[in-house]
This record gives C-alpha cells, sequence and structure tokens, in this order.
C-alpha cells in the first residue's frame, strides 16, 4: 500500500512537524503536564517523568525541526 500525498498536504505536514518540534524545544515542561493529564484522564494511568524528562522532549524536538528542514530541501530537488 502506498500513500499519496498532494504537494499541499506533504507542506502542511512540514509545518506541522516544524511547529510541533518548535514547541518541544520552548515549552517541555508544559508538554509533560498536558501527557500526565492525558494519561491520567484518557487511559488511567500515572505518568511520572523522570529527572531528564525535559530535556529528553527538547531531543525530540529538535529532531522533528531538523528532519522537517531536511525534508523541505529534498522537496526541492
Amino acid at each position: 500500500m502506498r500513500l499519496e500525498l498532494s504537494a499541499r498536504e506533504k507542506r502542511f505536514l512540514r509545518a506541522a512537524l516544524a511547529v510541533l518540534g518548535v514547541a518541544h524545544l520552548l515549552v517541555p515542561g508544559l508538554l509533560l503536564r498536558v501527557a500526565r493529564a492525558a494519561y491520567d484522564r484518557g487511559l488511567d494511568v500515572r505518568f511520572v517523568a523522570r529527572g531528564a524528562a525535559s530535556r529528553r522532549v527538547r531531543l525530540v524536538g529538535f529532531v522533528m525541526v531538523a528532519v522537517a528542514a531536511v525534508w523541505r530541501r529534498l522537496a526541492r530537488v
């Protein structure tokens, strides 16, 4: 099965990836609090972030922004 996306859909996905990546970089504490609330309400489990959780969230954000940038560059080629 192959997923075909239009150019507009690809641009939207790249932009969303970049915006979410920036959010991970700027407000990791807020994202961890949202995850804690979502796990508690949606899954009825306790979410406990360990010591370096904010650093890992920022790392994920950096990777997301980097992937969006590389994808954009490859799309122009």
